[in-house]
């Protein structure tokens, strides 16, 4: 074995930490992106790409009595008209959602099935219950304006505390509307630990809900190759690997290796664009039933209504001191909003991430948090 020599082992161990914690990264996107030469996918040219655009719910609770889309379907550009009971019979699955978690009684997480169009019930303001496509954007969103819904109202509630009172019921499996819920820590240990403090310090805590805005709001082409059966899927996106799996898994037919999923330049995330969402399948299945590229960009009014929120919780604190003010223990009790479907993720962060940081960088060895 060749012996190293200290210079040898210094320079090796520089490069090895090139790419290390704290160390410098050189962008190397910036010069195209400061020139207007970005690529976004609503920059990407399809020949023959056709739009579609999507009629969302005005209501935050409301049953879909009917739909009538015949006078849409008549307008001049207008290709195909999708309700969710259509894609639910044509065997469009809804977006699966998570096993990782349960509920207090040990039952598995409960969310409603998330359909990629909204079938038999709208839960939130902004939930896609029919899309079209037509020969141009506009001709879309005026198609949109010509379909008629009927919905029969029901009890809306968007506060967490209200929410775990009942009434506004989202799922019969649920009716304390609690999808699930996770403890960690040592009760007993904290219980000691409060029990022996000299100072204790409680305080009622609102995280308010808040909505990402990116710079480009979502974006999504499908590709269909009618030669091939493959689908290439270009998207604004952080996770394009669950997005292509959100696909596949969703769209009968469709198997692994035919859907290709290409993210170029991305502006902004901040979470948002996490996963598969419905417009995602949605536009990858009219692509396929339309042997047609089909592009959409949402509005930044759009994405406000229908992309993922964060936050929205309500907590209660305290924590347990000795006579120097050293923490013993810390106690939370929080109600964390999901909104209307528990997806993987939002579950994912208030359960296990949210709890993971709670203590920062403190020495805070005894917790109990119940969420």
């Amino acid at each position: 074995m060749r012996s190293m020599r200290k210079s040898d082992f210094m320079a090796s161990s520089i490069e090895a930490g090139r790419f290390g914690s704290g160390q410098a990264v050189h962008r190397i996107e910036d010069a195209a992106l400061l020139a207007g030469q970005g690529r976004f996918t609503d920059d990407v040219a399809a020949e023959g790409a056709t739009a579609i655009a999507f009629l969302r719910s005005p209501y935050a609770h409301a049953g879909i009595v009917s739909i009538d889309t015949a006078a849409a379907c008549a307008l001049p550009g207008v290709l195909a008209v999708y309700t969710g009971a259509e894609l639910a019979t044509a065997g469009v699955k809804p977006i699966p959602g998570t096993d990782m978690f349960r509920r207090a009684d040990g039952k598995p997480l409960v969310s409603p099935p998330r359909f990629v169009l909204a079938h038999g019930r709208v839960r939130f303001v902004g939930e896609a219950l029919a899309a079209v496509v037509a020969e141009t954007r506009e001709a879309a969103r005026d198609a949109c304006e010509a379909i008629v819904v009927e919905f029969e109202e029901l009890p809306p509630v968007n506060d967490p505390v209200t929410a775990i009172g009942g009434g506004a019921c989202i799922s019969p499996e649920a009716p304390d509307n609690i999808a699930a819920e996770m403890r960690h820590g040592d009760v007993a240990a904290t219980e000691a630990a409060f029990a022996r403090a000299v100072y204790v310090v409680a305080i009622d805590l609102v995280n308010q809900r808040l909505a990402p805005s990116t710079i480009e709001p979502r974006s999504v082409l499908a590709e269909p190759d009618v030669k091939t059966g493959r689908l290439t899927v270009r998207l604004s996106s952080q996770m394009p690997t669950a997005a292509m799996n959100g696909i596949i898994d969703a769209i009968p037919g469709l198997a692994a290796g035919q859907v290709r999923v290409v993210v170029g330049d991305v502006g902004g995330g901040f979470g948002m664009k996490t996963g598969p969402y419905p417009e995602d399948i949605v536009i990858a299945w009219a692509a396929q039933a339309l042997g047609r590229p089909v592009r959409w960009q949402a509005e930044r009014g759009e994405d406000l209504l229908s992309a993922v929120h964060g936050r929205d919780i309500v907590s209660h604190a305290e924590m347990a001191l000795d006579a120097d003010g050293k923490v013993l223990a810390m106690r939370v009790r929080s109600l964390c909003n999901v909104g209307a479907y528990a997806s993987a993720t939002g579950v994912l962060i208030q359960l296990l991430i949210g709890p993971w940081v709670s203590t920062s960088v403190y020495d805070i060895g005894t917790v109990d948090l119940h969420f």
